[in-house]
């Protein structure tokens, strides 16, 4: 059945990136040739002129060609023709610097403890520092570049898996081989404006302040006034009322 036209170029970019050159997109297969349906269309969609594609155009491909050109196993897809091909060579010598982009939210991470794949995966590192940003903005709009001593780290004993032609697969790199500017050192905000203290009031003629006895200005709190009077506990307001009078008095 002819498929029409965008779906045929569609068909055809499919077949590129998973029969033939899936280490030009960052893809790295499964030994039987699989690769999720989300990590394709995440590297679909960064490719120009295909942004629109979504997963029902996947299907309707998968399902119109015939004959068949793709198999699909639950939420994974190959390519059937040519089929998978050998594309792992452990131990391949790499080249003096690879290169990785990193997201700037582990920027201070692998500045003090290095690079470490994540479970069941592998650190996916490119020959060149356009491939490296082309993958990593995948994951942030402005990734930070990581330039690995690669040659130095095989001598050292590390391993080193590569993958096509683009790439080199590794489970993690220490510091010590890593190249990258330094984390920005936290923002610090500035102190908050401390509201100024209110003017000392003023007498005018005509006028007295009251000053309250130190009773008043603990609601609940209540005299001790045994020593004086064989009276214990008298309510504050009592002892107040009669402060305020005394002050009064003594009023000119």
């Amino acid at each position: 059945m002819k498929l029409p036209r965008q779906l045929e170029s569609l068909a055809r970019m499919l077949a590129y990136m998973l029969g033939h050159h899936p280490d030009e997109f960052g893809l790295v297969l499964s030994e039987d040739g699989f690769i999720p349906f989300k990590e394709l269309h995440q590297a679909l969609s960064r490719e120009p002129g295909w942004g629109f594609v979504r997963r029902h155009h996947l299907d309707q491909v998968i399902s119109l060609m015939q004959p068949a050109a793709f198999a699909v196993e639950g939420e994974r897809i190959r390519c059937l023709q040519p089929g998978p091909l050998p594309r792992r060579h452990p131990g391949l010598p790499p080249p003096p610097l690879l290169y990785l982009a990193i997201s700037p939210k582990v920027h201070e991470r692998v500045w003090q403890e290095g690079l470490k794949a994540a479970a069941g995966r592998e650190l996916l590192l490119a020959r060149t520092p356009d491939t490296a940003l082309k993958l990593g903005k995948r994951r942030a709009p402005t990734p930070v570049l990581v330039t690995i001593q690669a040659q130095a780290a095989a001598q050292a004993g590390l391993s080193f898996t590569g993958y096509g032609e683009e790439l080199f697969l590794a489970a993690g790199l220490p510091r010590e081989f890593l190249q990258l500017p330094s984390p920005p050192a936290p923002e610090k905000r500035p102190p908050l404006p401390q509201a100024a203290p209110p003017p000392p009031l003023q007498k005018t003629p005509g006028s007295f302040l009251v000053e309250f006895p130190p009773a008043l200005d603990q609601p609940g709190r209540r005299i001790d006034k045994k020593d004086k009077k064989g009276k214990k506990g008298a309510p504050t307001w009592k002892a107040g009322a009669r402060a305020l009078r005394k002050n009064r008095r003594r009023q000119p």
